[in-house]
């Protein structure tokens, strides 16, 4: 028996149980390797057009899926940034609030979202919606403050070090939840969050190569 075998039948459950599937299908497929109406029949509805009358499109299962995660994420998240200062050139604090809410709840979750995630990452569409959540708030706030944190880097090595520190998180979380359903060995998860925390930290530190420091002290050409 998976989670999905326990999503309740009753009406009112019928929105979350089509987020559920529609996670797994577009874990599986990616975002455009389903329809609303394959959506809806995974979750067994009579009605195929259920998931379009709940979200509208495409778009809206995505932005519904992120909101149903990211609820107690986003909440976990505020609670680190408050407790942290706002200024600081420590990287680990703000490394630590992008990874550690997500990690936690895909921990707990025995869902698939990190593979979601993972699949969204690649899709503009999809990756405008997430953006663009509410849900996202604290997520914008703690990567702003490491992009401050990580401000004597040349721009384009930050944003780059930025990219790779999310793909490291949510790809590391996606083998985990893979892992994990097929029975095959795995880290422990608290381990495997503080190898993400570690790997992260050491990203954000390493010197940049120095062809591109020379670049920045060349005069132009």
């Amino acid at each position: 028996m998976t989670y999905l075998d326990t999503v309740p039948a009753s009406s009112e459950a019928t929105r979350t149980a089509l987020m559920l599937h529609a996670e797994r299908l577009f874990a599986e497929l990616g975002p455009h390797g389903v329809s609303l109406r394959g959506v809806s029949a995974a979750a067994g509805q009579r009605n195929h057009s259920a998931a379009q009358y709940h979200f509208g499109d495409r778009a809206g299962v995505i932005g519904g899926v992120f909101s149903h995660r990211m609820v107690e994420v986003d909440r976990h998240r505020r609670e680190l940034l408050d407790a942290a200062p706002a200024v600081t050139d420590d990287v680990k604090g703000p490394i630590e609030v992008l990874v550690r809410p997500l990690a936690d709840m895909v921990v707990a979750s025995d869902g698939w979202y990190a593979r979601f995630l993972a699949r969204a990452r690649w899709d503009p569409v999809s990756l405008n919606v997430l953006g663009a959540q509410p849900e996202a708030y604290s997520y914008h706030a703690a990567r702003a403050r490491l992009a401050d944190a990580l401000e004597a880097l040349p721009p384009k090595i930050r944003a780059s070090r930025l990219d790779q520190i999310d793909d490291v998180a949510v790809c590391t979380l996606a083998a985990w939840e893979w892992s994990r359903d097929r029975g095959e060995e795995r880290l422990d998860a608290d381990v495997m969050i503080d190898e993400i925390i570690t790997t992260s930290v050491a990203i954000a530190c390493v010197p940049p190569p120095r062809a591109v420091t020379d670049r920045q002290v060349s005069p132009a050409t």
